[in-house]
C-alpha cells in the first residue's frame, strides 16, 4: 500500500493521541474523521465560514476552558489561517477590547452558542458576515463539534501543554525564532463525502 506521495507506507503509523484513543470505537473514529474532514475544509467551499474563522473558535474555547488541549496546534494554524497574534493574545490574556467589531461579535456568536442563549441580533449578524444561512448552520455545527471534540480529550486524558510552553511559543512565533507551517500542509485531510 501507497500513500499519496509515493513513499511506502509504514508498518506502524502514530496516530496520536487522540485518534489513537478513538480506536477503542472504531466506528465513533470513522464517524469522528469523517464529520472533522467536513468542517475543516468548509473554508474550501464558497458561501460558508472562512479557516480564520473556523480557528478562532479554537483560540475562545481554549482561553474561556483555560485549556491548552489544542492550543499547540492551533494557535500555529491560526496565524497561518489568518489570525492576527494580537486576537490570539486578547482571547488568551484577558485582552478583549484589543478584539475587532467582527472578532467580537463572532466571540459572542460563539459563546452564546455553547450556553444555549443565541439572540436573533447576533444570529443574523453572524449569517451576515459568513455570508450566508449554509454558512452559520456549518459554523454553528463546527462550534459544536469542536466543543465536543476538545472535552473528549480532556475527558480522554490525551495530553496538554503547560502554559509556559504556550507562552513560549507566541513569543517564539513574535519574534520569529518559530515559523508556523501552512494549515494546510501535514494536515490536509480528503474531503468528506458530504463535502459538496
Amino acid at each position: 500500500m501507497r500513500r499519496r506521495t509515493g513513499d511506502p507506507v509504514p508498518e506502524t503509523y502514530d496516530l496520536g493521541a487522540y485518534f489513537g484513543a478513538l480506536l477503542a470505537s472504531p466506528p465513533l473514529g470513522a464517524m469522528a474523521s469523517e464529520i472533522g474532514a467536513f468542517f475543516r475544509n468548509a473554508g474550501n467551499r464558497p458561501h460558508t465560514y472562512t479557516h480564520a474563522q473556523r480557528e478562532l473558535v479554537d483560540q475562545v474555547f481554549a482561553a474561556d476552558w483555560k485549556t491548552n488541549v489544542v492550543a499547540h496546534l492551533h494557535i500555529q494554524d491560526a496565524i497561518s489561517a489568518g489570525v492576527p497574534m494580537r486576537t490570539i493574545k486578547a482571547l488568551r490574556y484577558g485582552r478583549e477590547e484589543d478584539l475587532s467589531a467582527d472578532e467580537t461579535l463572532l466571540v459572542r456568536y460563539i459563546r452564546q452558542v455553547v450556553s444555549g442563549t443565541v439572540d436573533d441580533a447576533t444570529y443574523a449578524a453572524v449569517e451576515a458576515l459568513v455570508g450566508s444561512e449554509r454558512g452559520i448552520v456549518e459554523y454553528t455545527g463546527f462550534i459544536l463539534w469542536l466543543q465536543w471534540i476538545m472535552r473528549m480529550m480532556q475527558a480522554l486524558d490525551t495530553g496538554t501543554h503547560s502554559d509556559e510552553a504556550i507562552d513560549k511559543l507566541i513569543a517564539d512565533i513574535e519574534s520569529g525564532a518559530h515559523r508556523c507551517p501552512d494549515y494546510r500542509i501535514g494536515t490536509a485531510t480528503p474531503m468528506s463525502r458530504f463535502d459538496r
